[in-house]
């Protein structure tokens, strides 16, 4: 149908992305107790970083982008374009990442105000790029449940 519900909100310059991070932190740890008594390996993995790390959220990530859609065919639509960002990041040779839980950042009043959401918008992603280091390691993969017809 070609509704392309989407906008973008591309953050580059390091004060804008410190923000993010700040804005961030306390709601993903919040988070994060709630997997505490479910999960507690995950739980523990999350509080290391956020330890150890400096931007636990974002990694530190030059770019981070916001997929921002309104309209019936958002939820549909808007995933499309964060898959083809990180499909095209990874064949210039780029790391990229969806970060969900970054999405928690547009819950403070200065980051909505940069993301000038409106009423009825919703995020798709923040994901970030930039150039890896080194990649962690995998996680085992479950099988995926298929039913051919």
């Amino acid at each position: 149908m070609n509704t392309q519900p989407w906008r973008f909100v591309v953050f580059q310059e390091k004060a804008g992305i410190k923000k993010l991070v700040e804005a961030a932190k306390p709601r993903v740890k919040k988070l994060f107790e709630s997997v505490k008594v479910t999960n507690p390996q995950r739980y523990e993995i999350v509080m290391k970083r956020f330890k150890e790390m400096e931007d636990p959220i974002f990694y530190s990530a030059p770019v981070v982008i916001f997929v921002i859609g309104s309209g019936p065919h958002a939820p549909n639509s808007c995933p499309l374009p964060c898959a083809n960002m990180m499909l095209a990041a990874h064949s210039l040779g780029l790391g990229s990442c969806w970060i969900g839980s970054g999405g928690t950042a547009a819950e403070d009043s200065e980051i909505k105000q940069l993301l000038e959401l409106k009423e009825g918008e919703r995020l798709f992603g923040p994901v970030i790029f930039g150039h890896v280091k080194e990649y962690p390691s995998r996680p085992e993969k479950k099988p995926p449940i298929v039913k051919w017809i």
